[in-house]
């Protein structure tokens, strides 16, 4: 029912047991204050204002992440609304306020009404309820790797920070002294959020810069002084953009030390930067400095800027370090601008918007040729690539390799350079003491980084140290406690300890916030197959192989479950599907040797996986503990296969058919 509308626009309305304030988003229960952020809030207040009207996903993605991704863009309005939903008490598939339109949007359908003006002033007069949360809402927005793209204009930003530093000289040996006082009192590792900074051009074309900054801020702050400062990921932070909490109450919400604010303002052919950094446990303001300076060139000015913060920070917060990493320019700022569009791509982690990163990466390299961050970025695409298996790994670990090798030569003090030629040697050359030196490494470098503890517990979990890999993840969710990926990896860890019912847990609790989540949809369809619950199993891998656009990596899984329900008819035809596939694009052997085993046809799954081996597939790391292949283990050439992989002993905790699960 559409909302009624006098002359004036109404301020407050209610719905249910429910008051909502349209200026203030203020939401309330029974006078009580309900605690939710902000965005969900502002998509309640959409919801209602247009009561009876069904809104596009397109607009909602358009009106709150403009600059987003179109997956992150996607992932962030179904968190958003699934957030709404436990905070308005709508459980499962109700849909009693807010209801899903399939494959257009959501239309708010209860009945609202208006608050008269007496009836507000009367409600106003008393002292305000304490706050008091309905729900706690759960992890989620993956907004974790969403790069944004700079237009050719990349210039102008950076070179604002450079007088930031000097302008805080004064201040430094006070805030040192502070230093050592803290420190007499034991070891502390401070917690830094950077809050987006704000763009007040009131141009939202121009957000690409201002969140360019942010990105840039939150990357070098985690490098500056490792040991003695953590800094909150970008996922996490970039919830906070448009909204306005007080810091008190970031902080709060995200348990941190300090809280750095700024904003972003160009006008004609200038550019104002302003930046405030926030002591949470002084309860004050540190320091506070604004720049203007020629809009000439931007990529220099936001290197500048924040290179100057980083190092004012580094003053200001910890005592001095022995090593620091600074990662030198790209000398070509198109060289930058292609850069960036390769991660804008790379997020999206289809075959085609791999190949287009891979396209992007090429050219910032060939543009400079000393860019060491674009050649980690173009190793790490040719990694994923060969791990979703859009790319054969006998094309692309040579070139992923290369890109790392190059990395490395370049910059030995970049964490992602260190990163990337960890995945080639625990991938490619089964060398699993020099691939956990190098994961090892890039976490020395930079122990923010979210992506290396990810890979990291990848490692640790085919190594079969899952207790160290959980320990991983949850030091990354205490990093980005809003990342659905890094939350999601608890289902992967769980999945390969065999803890099904813990691992079906976790990936449901995903799909819960995200039912398009596309990792947790593989995952939860792997740890149902392996539980012995068929039918629920090819129910995720279809709805996985629709989310992925039927990629042959998930076809693979539904003719493996097919084949172990029972159901040889079936699984033959995805076979033979898959053959056809194999004439005209890259597909795993690892993949079909799966579904011969289920199938009970030894031999040529054990043909399937010597082929595998030949080529070195991306997957033969799983193959010490893959359940799929419990029937092999006690094949002489099954062990064999294990022994020139080189596993270390602690992934031969299901080396027997006899073994049980460990407990986590």
């Amino acid at each position: 029912m559409k909302m009624k509308r006098s002359g004036a626009s109404a301020r407050k309305v209610r719905f249910r047991d429910f008051e909502f304030d349209l200026q203030t988003c203020d939401l309330r229960k029974h006078g009580y204050r309900v605690k939710l952020q902000e965005t969900p809030l502002q998509l309640l207040c959409l919801l209602l204002e247009r009561a009876g009207e069904t809104i596009t996903r397109e607009e909602l993605t358009q009106r709150f992440w403009p600059s987003a991704a179109p997956l992150d863009a996607s992932h962030n309005l179904n968190t958003s609304i699934n957030r709404l939903r436990q905070a308005l008490g709508e459980a499962g598939n109700e849909q009693e306020l807010i209801r899903t339109i399939p494959r257009q949007g959501y239309r708010f359908i209860a009945t609202v009404s208006t608050v008269q003006e007496d009836v507000e002033s009367s409600a106003a007069g008393g002292v305000d309820p304490v706050m008091t949360p309905t729900v706690s809402a759960a992890t989620a927005i993956r907004t974790e790797e969403s790069t944004k793209i700079l237009p050719p204009i990349v210039r102008v930003f950076l070179v604002f920070i450079v007088l930031l530093a000097a302008s805080l000289g004064g201040f430094a040996y006070y805030r040192h002294l502070d230093y050592s006082a803290r420190a007499s009192r034991g070891f502390h590792r401070d917690t830094i959020l950077v809050t987006p900074f704000e763009n007040l051009t009131g141009d939202s074309s121009q957000d690409y810069l201002s969140d360019g900054l942010t990105d840039e801020m939150i990357t070098r702050l985690g490098q500056i002084s490792p040991q003695r400062l953590c800094v909150i990921a970008r996922s996490t932070a970039m919830q906070y953009k448009g909204g306005h909490k007080s810091v008190a109450d970031i902080a709060r919400e995200q348990h941190v030390d300090f809280v750095l604010e700024g904003t972003f303002q160009r006008q004609k052919d200038r550019v104002l930067i302003s930046a405030q950094l926030f002591d949470v446990r002084d309860q004050g303001s540190l320091w506070t400095e604004a720049f203007e300076r020629d809009a000439g060139d931007q990529f220099t000015i936001e290197r500048d800027v924040t290179d100057r913060i980083a190092k004012s920070l580094q003053i200001e917060l910890l005592a001095p370090t022995g090593r620091t990493t600074t990662t030198p320019n790209p000398a070509n700022p198109e060289a930058y601008d292609a850069y960036l569009k390769g991660l804008f791509e790379l997020n999206k982690a289809t075959p085609g918007d791999l190949e287009k990163s891979i396209g992007y990466f090429l050219q910032a390299t060939q543009m400079d040729r000393h860019y060491a961050a674009a050649y980690a970025a173009l190793a790490y695409s040719y990694n994923a690539a060969a791990d979703w298996t859009y790319m054969s790994p006998r094309e692309a670990f040579p070139k992923e390799q290369e890109a790392a090798m190059k990395a490395i030569e370049i910059d030995s003090t970049l964490s992602d350079s260190h990163l990337a030629m960890a995945e080639i040697l625990h991938e490619y050359e089964w060398d699993w003491a020099g691939a956990e030196k190098g994961y090892r490494e890039a976490l020395q470098l930079n122990p923010s980084s979210i992506l290396a503890r990810q890979l990291y517990a990848e490692y640790l979990t085919r190594a079969g140290r899952f207790a160290e890999a959980f320990t991983e993840i949850r030091t990354a969710q205490q990093l980005d406690p809003a990342s659905l990926t890094t939350s999601a990896y608890l289902c992967f860890v769980n999945f390969h300890a065999r803890n099904y019912e813990s691992a079906i847990k976790e990936c449901r609790s995903i799909l819960e916030l995200d039912p398009h989540y596309l990792p947790a949809h593989d995952w939860l369809a792997d740890t149902l197959l392996f539980a012995k619950k068929y039918d629920q199993a090819i129910v995720q891998y279809r709805k996985a192989l629709d989310e992925s656009g039927n990629a042959s990596y998930f076809l693979s899984g539904l003719g493996m479950a097919y084949a172990m329900k029972g159901d040889a008819e079936q699984a033959r035809k995805v076979l033979a599907e898959l053959n056809q596939r194999a004439k005209r694009t890259y597909v795993s052997p690892y993949e079909l040797a799966g579904i011969y085993a289920g199938l009970g046809d030894k031999e040529h799954a054990l043909r399937t996986l010597d082929e595998a081996l030949r080529e070195r597939s991306s997957e033969l790391v799983y193959l010490a503990g893959a359940a799929e292949f419990d029937s092999l283990r006690d094949d002489p050439r099954f062990k064999a296969m294990v022994t020139r992989i080189g596993f270390p002993q602690s992934a031969m905790t299901f080396s027997s058919k006899s073994n049980s699960p460990p407990s986590q």
